[in-house]
C-alpha cells in the first residue's frame, strides 16, 4: 500500500497484478500445449481419454482422494476397472483383464491424467495461498 498525493493507502496495483498476469499465461499456454498433444492420440485412446475426464472431473473437488499426497493404488485400479468396462472393444475376449493392453493403456492414460490435473491444483493452490 502506498499513499498518493493525498489519497490515502491505495494498492500498488502493476506490482501486485503483474505475477498473476504472468501465472494465468503460463496456465494457459501450458494447458494449450496438453490440448494440443491429447489431438494426436487415435481414435481409441481419444474415446478411452474422454471417459478418464468424464471420471476425474467427478473427483476434482477440494479434499479428494486424487489430490492426496500418497494416492490410494486400490482407487485407482477401481477408475481402470469403470473405465475398461464401459470400453467396447475387441481384445476385450482375448485374455486376462489385467494382462490386456488395453487395460493397460487405461491405466497410463489415467495416470497421466490425474498427474496433470494434481499439477494443476498444485499450482493454483499455491498462487492464492495468502
Amino acid at each position: 500500500m502506498a499513499d498518493r498525493d493525498g489519497l490515502g493507502d491505495l494498492p500498488l496495483f502493476d506490482t501486485e497484478v503483474r505475477p498473476v498476469r504472468e501465472f494465468v499465461a503460463q496456465e494457459q499456454r501450458q494447458e494449450d500445449d496438453y490440448q494440443y498433444i491429447t489431438r494426436m492420440y487415435s481414435a481409441l485412446a481419444r474415446q478411452i481419454l474422454d471417459l478418464i475426464e468424464d471420471i476425474c472431473d467427478q473427483m476434482e473437488y477440494e479434499g479428494s482422494r486424487m489430490f492426496d499426497e500418497y494416492m490410494d493404488r486400490t482407487m485407482l485400479l477401481a477408475m481402470v476397472d469403470k473405465i475398461y468396462d464401459k470400453i467396447d472393444h475387441q481384445e476385450k475376449q482375448d485374455c486376462q483383464k489385467k494382462e490386456q493392453l488395453l487395460y493397460q493403456m487405461i491405466l497410463s492414460l489415467l495416470g497421466g491424467e490425474i498427474y496433470h490435473r494434481r499439477c494443476r491444483y498444485r499450482r493454483k493452490r499455491n498462487m492464492f495461498k495468502a
